[in-house]
């Protein structure tokens, strides 16, 4: 009878290892899995922060260009208003120089 309780108890002791192989390989395999996953979603938040910075930067260069457009128009505007400013006082010039060489 005593041999028996020692193998069950050897049984016991040895399925109890199994088990605990078993637990430690599964608990290996569920942190590889959290590390690929994590690592997974910080690919994937760097990928949707560059996006991000590149749609701001795109934007912020459109903004840019209209607004030097607008400025160029303006500036166009402001050189045509002087032209005809110019253009009654170019025969008072002409004459104030011819004038002067004779």
């Amino acid at each position: 009878m005593l041999e028996e309780t020692l193998k069950s108890v050897k049984a016991a002791e040895a399925k109890a290892d199994e088990i605990i192989r078993e637990a430690d390989a599964k608990a290996a395999s569920v942190l590889e899995e959290a590390k690929v996953k994590a690592q997974a979603m910080r690919d994937d938040t760097a990928q949707k922060v560059r996006s991000v910075s590149q749609e701001t930067m795109q934007a912020a260069r459109t903004e840019g260009d209209v607004q030097l457009e607008e400025a160029s128009k303006e500036a166009n505007k402001e050189i045509e208003a002087l032209k005809e400013l110019i253009v009654p006082k170019k025969q008072e010039a002409v004459e104030a120089i011819i004038s002067a060489l004779v």
